[in-house]
């Protein structure tokens, strides 16, 4: 019974025979960090391909740094025969929240950015404890499964927001009056303003920039593309397009 669930649980270890791979040795470390490195860079590269802060290196360097940890845990362990063999892995979980941090931005238009790439770091850091901890299986498919997540998943929830009933705008007006006309449109198309909020940096003696919550009635089947788009006709509209 151990036997079917030890190697169910690492099955790769198993298919190619290698018990020394489950071992803290020259050839294991090897392996171990060559395939962080591998593993982190495929993540890295859908992340720098799509021009993020965090790109290939970093999280090569965040997955190695986590294998490294896991590793180096395991070896006061194993040769010191005290301490905990997840601690190390612990603080590499809760650590990498600084790192993180430092990727999530809030821009001009009051829109928070890089929660995707905070988030990609922290899974990142735990494929590395994985590795780290001769876990292959599952760094290889928790890989796999974070770059089908950061490749596909995009779509859907392009799809999913494109017809959600709550929409944020960005416009920009000719004039301030303009605001109250807008407003006018929107509610005589059943749709309640939820807030209105002036974008200073986006405004100037000609232009005046105004972020829109706006809520769709359940009855508008339309999508927020088309809905932008028969705004854009306004002729006292300089610029409109939609918050993500």
């Amino acid at each position: 019974m151990n036997f079917f669930v030890n190697y169910w649980a690492d099955p790769i270890s198993n298919w190619i025979h290698a018990e020394w791979l489950s071992e803290l040795t020259v050839g294991s470390i090897i392996v171990r960090l060559v395939l962080a490195v591998v593993l982190g860079g495929i993540v890295g590269i859908e992340r720098a391909a799509k021009r993020h802060a965090a790109g290939l290196r970093t999280y090569i360097l965040v997955s190695l740094g986590a294998c490294v940890a896991m590793m180096t845990n395991q070896f006061l362990v194993n040769y010191y025969g005290s301490g905990d063999a997840g601690r190390l892995a612990a603080q590499v979980i809760s650590g990498i929240g600084f790192l993180g941090a430092g990727t999530i931005l809030i821009s001009s238009r009051s829109r928070i950015k890089g929660l995707t790439t905070a988030a990609g770091l922290w899974a990142s850091a735990c494929t590395g404890i994985s590795i780290g901890a001769g876990f292959y299986t599952l760094a290889i498919i928790a890989t796999f499964t974070i770059v089908l997540v950061l490749t596909f998943l995009p779509r859907f929830e392009y799809f999913v927001r494109d017809r959600a009933r709550y929409i944020e705008y960005h416009v920009e007006f000719k004039g301030k009056d303009n605001i109250r006309e807008f407003i006018d449109i929107a509610r005589r198309e059943e749709m309640n303003v939820q807030s209105v909020e002036f974008n200073q940096a986006f405004s100037s003696e000609s232009v005046f920039s105004y972020s829109f919550i706006l809520e769709k009635s359940s009855k508008d089947k339309r999508n927020h593309k088309s809905i932008i788009d028969e705004f854009s006709k306004l002729p006292y509209i300089l610029f409109i397009e939609e918050l993500y």
